[in-house]
């Protein structure tokens, strides 16, 4: 299809401020990012999640053949059975991501990962002055762990990533002596966690910026730092974008965006957006539309039509003053071409239809390229489509709608207050005495303490 508008054109009627705005600054962003993908490990901890270690291969693979360079796959101290998963895992030798297993600064942590094959790991503790009083620890005592703890892993063979959870509201010296501390014990990568996501771009710019130069820049070896963001404030992706652009250069990611509360950085929106400032990610893109699909399905979490890059609605166009300026060129509406991430535009009409949506569709819906149809009919046919879209009943939609979401509880309810119960009382009631509130005489009084 032939556009109104040549290449060369475009060059002058797209104004990229993303680019002037870096050069003014004379920021030099780095030349490559490598994805740090948390999916089978923060992910999974989305309410209700579980995956099955089958998905969890299934994932890995996936993710290791579009160009994931780390992956984030489990905790072994948990339990037997989660160390058997990462070794499992492990065991499937991917062809172009490490595999990456996590551990407190414990001894007995370190030696599970050991146990579940791990050739490197991710160290983490909170270090802001709350989780500090709540764990009882003084700045001294974590830097002490931090230092014991790396020293063991690397005198066990190991490579070890640092993570200072909660970093993000650590007092500044201290976060800063932690890396240090880090570092000098033989951390390879340094991450800072933006735990409960409190940053904004201003403020993840000022503390990245600053640890650059005052932990990384005077070091005489290349140590790498990274981020992990979280979406509590919608912010996650800016911030991740952000700390890449001042320099971590392993942005941590999940697919979907899935996780904890509000969820992580999307693993596709990053990568995209990476890749639109130039800074290279060898993602292969197109394969993005894809992965989403059967991460979404093993996580029974239904993504939103309006999720960027992947969503159902992502390329999709109804007002009939859009679909006119598309057909000139699709750049006007669009801020890319969908074939570069794997999907495809598509028109829909309704309401905002106009002649040109419905010369479109004439074309390529029914294939009536050699039929002359005079304007007045062309008309016609716009005013009978607006109709039967606003003529649609709400009530059936709405039904539609309640349906949805009474399904949608249904695979997000975890397990219920009754189910705990009856759990607890199944094992509990010899140890409580008789008359106590909640002992029931009979099996019905016990249900309908929780019913």
């Amino acid at each position: 299809m032939s556009y109104k508008f040549s290449k060369e054109e475009l060059k002058q009627l797209l104004i990229d401020y993303n680019e002037i705005a870096l050069k003014e600054a004379k920021i030099e962003v780095p030349k490559q990012a490598c994805i740090w993908d948390e999916t089978l490990r923060d992910g999974e901890q989305s309410p209700t999640v579980y995956l099955t270690l089958d998905e969890k291969i299934h994932l890995t693979k996936m993710m290791d053949e579009i160009g994931v360079k780390l992956i984030a796959v489990g905790f072994p101290a948990v339990s037997e059975s989660e160390k058997n998963i990462v070794k499992t895992i492990i065991k499937e030798e991917c062809k172009n991501a490490t595999i990456l297993s996590i551990a407190r600064p414990r001894k007995d942590d370190i030696d599970a990962c050991i146990e579940a094959d791990a050739e490197e790991i991710v160290v983490f503790m909170p270090v802001s002055p709350i989780f500090m009083k709540t764990l009882k620890l003084t700045e001294q005592d974590q830097l002490d762990r931090i230092k014991e703890a790396i020293h063991y892993a690397k005198d066990n063979g190991l490579k070890v990533n640092w993570v200072s959870e909660d970093g993000t509201r650590a007092e500044y010296n201290h976060l800063k002596n932690v890396f240090s501390t880090a570092i000098e014990a033989g951390a390879e990568r340094i991450v800072i966690g933006d735990t409960v996501g409190v940053l904004t771009p201003h403020s993840t710019t000022y503390l990245i910026r600053r640890l650059r130069e005052e932990v990384i820049e005077p070091l005489k070896k290349k140590v790498y730092m990274a981020i992990h963001t979280h979406n509590d404030f919608g912010l996650a992706v800016a911030n991740t974008i952000t700390g890449v652009i001042e320099g971590c250069e392993y942005p941590h990611t999940c697919i979907n965006g899935y996780g904890e509360r509000a969820g992580n950085a999307a693993l596709e929106e990053v990568a995209v957006i990476l890749e639109r400032l130039g800074i290279e990610t060898n993602i292969k893109l197109d394969k993005l539309p894809e992965l989403s699909e059967v991460c979404e399905k093993y996580f029974c979490k239904p993504l939103s039509q309006y999720k960027p890059i992947v969503g159902d609605y992502a390329f999709s166009h109804e007002s009939g003053l859009h679909i006119a300026a598309i057909l000139a060129h699709p750049l006007t509406y669009e801020p890319m071409n969908p074939k570069t991430v794997g999907r495809r535009r598509k028109f829909y009409l309704g309401k905002f239809s106009g002649t040109k949506s419905i010369i479109h569709a004439l074309q390529n819906k029914i294939k009536v390229l050699d039929l002359d149809i005079p304007e007045e009919i062309i008309r016609k046919i716009v005013n009978e489509v607006k109709i039967k879209h606003e003529t649609t009943s709400k009530e059936d939609l709405r039904k539609s709608f309640d349906i949805i979401k009474e399904e949608l509880k249904k695979i997000t309810k975890g397990v219920s207050d009754r189910d705990f119960f009856e759990i607890v009382n199944k094992y509990a009631q010899p140890y409580i005495p008789e008359g106590h509130p909640v002992k029931p005489k009979d099996q019905k009084a016990a249900k309908d303490l929780y019913p």
